[in-house]
């Protein structure tokens, strides 16, 4: 595994829904970037509600779903994501998974939750349900160990999560309609890595099921 991006943003303004402020837009940096439990230096987040804070300080895409999702004639930063990474995909990362780049420290928290900002850089909200479907929506990490990360530096996976791949995990809480999708689901509580924030929204999700059923 390989940083090939490492992406920061500023907070712009947009007319999206009568106007809007995202960070959505992140733009490659060609030196080192300081790494801290609060994430990537210089990258800001307008929505704080819904993005950023230290279950979700980096975003992470794999640099094969830019081909996956038709968008590989962007540079990487364009789908929102702090680090590009090559060699790995969802369906090879868990909940509780650790990397080491150079000194920095980052374990999987959550799937990313894509939202319709994502449709509207790309002039269409069917955009988002298709990306949503593929289950390749990337994922969050919390800093454990500060330090600098760049472009080109090897990335060492220190030990293994547990429970589904990011992929199946997002696509159980999508549909959550399967009792494997409803295991899926209840597994994932049971992992101390989880985000807070996806703990909240599983255990919502579950009392929709149980209530339907």
């Amino acid at each position: 595994m390989q940083v090939v991006s490492v992406n920061v943003g500023q907070i712009q303004s947009y007319p999206w829904r009568g106007g809007t402020r995202s960070a959505i837009h992140k733009t490659p940096v060609d030196s080192a970037v300081l790494v801290t439990e609060n994430g990537l230096e210089d990258d800001h987040q307008a929505d704080l509600k819904n993005h950023g804070g230290e279950d979700k300080a980096v975003l992470i895409i794999p640099t094969a779903n830019y081909v996956l999702h038709g968008v590989s004639q962007h540079a990487f930063g364009f789908l929102g994501e702090n680090i590009s990474l090559s060699g790995v995909d969802e369906t090879q990362v868990k909940v509780g998974d650790r990397f080491q780049i150079d000194d920095v420290i980052l374990e999987v928290t959550q799937p990313r939750s894509p939202c319709w900002k994502l449709g509207e850089i790309n002039h269409s909200q069917s955009f988002v349900q298709k990306y949503s479907e593929s289950g390749r929506v990337g994922f969050y990490c919390r800093v454990l160990n500060s330090g600098n990360i760049q472009a080109s530096m090897p990335v060492r996976h220190l030990s293994a999560g547990r429970g589904a791949n990011i992929q199946a995990l997002f696509l159980a809480k999508l549909k959550a309609s399967t009792l494997e999708a409803h295991n899926i689901l209840q597994e994932a509580l049971e992992n101390p890595a989880l985000s807070d924030a996806w703990s909240q929204a599983i255990r919502r999700r579950l009392t929709r099921r149980s209530k339907d059923h």
